[in-house]
């Protein structure tokens, strides 16, 4: 296994760890790598294709739909109130909330991050949440 490929797994495990402190459940389905992610929010339940496309995206889809989960049943770590301007559509909250979580984790791992770049690559973030992972360094 390649350090990129443990840091990946190491991520996976907090975050199937945060799930289940949540009282979220993860199932994992190998299907085609083109099939989305997709949470079913009132059973908490998200399901993530371990055949995705891009499998260094694979812990963003797991924190993504957590974040759908916890935004649409108002839990209390769900940050619901902590949001940019000019993002509001429903997979706006649920990337920032995937954004600030991972940065919580690398944090916690003793990783520091100067720039976002470095912090999206590192973690397999996907170039669509470049603006709100920029976002998040300016705040910091």
């Amino acid at each position: 296994m390649t350090t990129a490929e443990q840091n990946r797994q190491e991520l996976i495990d907090w975050l199937l760890a945060y799930a289940k402190k949540h009282e979220i459940v993860v199932e994992f389905v190998d299907v085609n790598p083109t099939y989305r992610p997709l949470s079913l929010k009132q059973h908490r339940l998200a399901i993530i294709n371990i055949n995705w496309y891009r499998l260094e995206e694979v812990p963003f889809s797991i924190v993504h739909e957590i974040g759908h989960i916890m935004l649409a049943n108002g839990d209390p770590d769900s940050h619901r109130n902590q949001t940019f301007a000019g993002h509001n559509s429903e997979e706006d909250p649920a990337d920032i909330f995937s954004v600030k979580l991972i940065y919580d984790y690398s944090c916690r791992k003793g990783d520091c991050f100067e720039e976002p770049g470095l912090f999206m690559q590192s973690y397999g973030i996907p170039d669509r949440v470049t603006d709100i992972t920029k976002e998040l360094f300016k705040r910091k």
